[in-house]
């Protein structure tokens, strides 16, 4: 089901905003700084939990 879009110009501001951090992080003076060990842990830990039906090895089918 195709979402509805939104007509008050928050689509373009979340994907400006988007596009921004991107070339934000992409800076060779920001890449440099060392990630906080604990945060990347804690990262790491939070995206490994499976949730859902692939928990269950089920395969996620698309309609056409």
């Amino acid at each position: 089901m195709a979402q509805k879009q939104q007509r008050d110009g928050s689509d373009r501001l979340w994907l400006e905003t988007l596009i921004e951090s991107f070339e934000a992080a992409s800076r060779s003076d920001v890449r440099a700084v060392p990630c906080d060990s604990a945060l990347l842990r804690s990262a790491h830990k939070h995206l490994s939990i499976r949730k859902g039906p692939r928990e269950a090895g089920a395969r996620l089918i698309h309609a056409a």
